[in-house]
């Protein structure tokens, strides 16, 4: 098949290490593992970065980075039609998109060429905005979220919350498609050690749990693990005294490692962390054999049970200190649970799975072609 994967987002550089473009970079990279031959439009490439076989990656014309809602809005029309004549080109089978804010070419696009459109809904991006950041054009942001969601053959969402948030916004198809990991960088664990490491890995924000995490270690006292913080972010400092070692900022494929060097992986959240969430992290603790301590949120209970992992409600530090207390005694339980979170990730997790699963729907679409009806431009 040959397919476009798209990103209008002007904060996701393909390369990039933050979780959207690690997401970006593995859906890609497991499309092409796949045989499958990738267009990769995006708003930018950080330098450096080396391209899979079998993947293309442009840079799209327009606003950059710098721009504002008003000209970004202002230049859809141009964009549709800019990409229905790159896709053409490409002879695009299917267009898969990563739905982006103020953005409604990709869906245009798609319907002027008649092909399969795919969306890939990662967060409440209208909501994120307004609650982090600014949300510079509302009515603009609603008008074209609602045309996208309302457009796609298909929205592939990564929780279920935010299935729930697509259908009532005008999503005619639906499925949850989670995050995952790429097992195969990970070495199966064979040893567990008898004084356990805990790890952190991710930015270290807030909703994350990072104050949930200093208060169980001061909870623990004395009997807290050694604890290994992969990652930096403006909460850092909640946890300065404690007995742990900070690598900072690390590229992704520096991760497994450090990984290895743990044995319960804490992923505890804040709690009021958004119920949305679908945490990489969860998949990565789980390939690489760690014991995983993990926030209840709708996503991690959709994979994880008690076999795979210790489900705690998010942010409750007492509960973190009691899983992690347990965990550091009993060596047999992190050893059930590195084995059992691995074989989980390995038999359905892993991102060549979600890519199989991706081409499996492209393909049912394409061969649906009659019900795709080319359209014309929009004035």
């Amino acid at each position: 098949m040959r397919l476009a994967y798209l990103s209008t987002d002007p904060g996701i550089s393909f390369g990039g290490a933050k979780g959207a473009a690690v997401h970006l970079g593995e859906i890609v990279a497991a499309l092409a593992g796949e045989g499958t031959d990738v267009l990769v439009l995006v708003s930018a490439i950080e330098p450096g970065t080396t391209v899979p076989a079998g993947v293309a990656v442009e840079v799209l014309p327009g606003p950059g980075k710098a721009a504002s809602a008003t000209d970004r809005v202002a230049y859809q029309p141009a964009l549709a039609e800019w990409l229905a004549g790159r896709l053409r080109e490409f002879s695009v089978q299917a267009l898969y998109e990563r739905l982006a804010l103020y953005s409604d070419a990709g869906s245009v696009a798609a319907r002027m060429l008649g092909v399969p459109y795919l969306l890939e809904l990662n967060a409440p991006l209208r909501d994120e905005a307004a609650r982090y950041r600014t949300l510079d054009d509302p009515g603009a942001a609603e008008r074209l979220e609602s045309s996208t969601l309302d457009g796609a053959d298909l929205v592939l969402a990564v929780s279920p919350p935010l299935a729930e948030y697509a259908a009532a916004r005008g999503a005619r198809r639906l499925e949850v498609l989670q995050n995952a990991a790429a097992v195969e960088r990970y070495m199966p664990r064979h040893q567990w050690s008898d004084d356990p490491v805990a790890v952190f890995a991710g930015t270290l924000r807030p909703w994350h749990g990072i104050e949930t995490i200093a208060a169980a270690w001061r909870v623990l006292g004395a009997s807290a693990p050694p604890l290994l913080v992969v990652g930096e972010g403006p909460s850092g400092a909640l946890l300065d005294g404690l007995p742990a070692r900070f690598t900072g900022h690390v590229p992704p494929q520096s991760v497994p490692a450090l990984l290895a060097e743990a044995d319960i992986g804490l992923a505890p959240y804040g709690p009021n962390t958004p119920r949305y969430f679908s945490p990489i992290k969860l998949f990565e603790y789980l390939a690489a054999g760690l014991a995983t301590v993990v926030a209840d949120l709708p996503a991690t209970r959709a994979v994880v049970g008690p076999d795979t992992a210790v489900l705690i409600a998010a942010g409750d530090a007492e509960a973190l200190a009691a899983a992690i207390a347990a965990l550091c005694h009993d060596r047999s339980m992190r050893e059930r649970l590195g084995r059992n979170g691995r074989a989980l990730v390995e038999g359905a997790h892993t991102w060549r799975h979600r890519a199989r699963r991706i081409l499996q729907l492209a393909t049912e679409l394409a061969e649906q072609g009659g019900e795709l009806t080319p359209v014309e431009a929009r004035a």
